[in-house]
């Protein structure tokens, strides 16, 4: 195999992704977009997997840091929506 990676392709397809959901691709968010969708997945599919590790006293670190992500994810995504809903509502007053 060429490649160490399983599906190389996926790379890009995560890229875009993250810039769709976040405005911009970079390398910190990227991995911040994997960190959330692989745990909001583990959520809706093994809930008391997740449950039963966030309750663990070794884990609050990992917990805070994920619900922090979290949140940036959001409050990231909230922004990039305001941009593009600006941009549009930009172009429709130039029509």
């Amino acid at each position: 195999m060429a490649s160490d990676k399983l599906v190389p392709e996926m790379d890009g397809l995560l890229y875009k992704f993250t810039e769709l959901l976040t405005g911009e691709a970079t390398e910190e968010r990227v991995e911040m977009v994997k960190v959330w969708s692989i745990y909001s997945h583990m959520l809706k599919v093994m809930p008391p997997l997740v449950k039963h590790w966030t309750s663990e006293e070794q884990h609050q670190e990992a917990k805070q840091k994920i619900r922090e992500i979290f949140e940036e994810i959001q409050r990231l995504n909230e922004e990039n929506k305001k941009q593009i809903r600006e941009h549009q509502s930009a172009l429709n007053k130039n029509e």
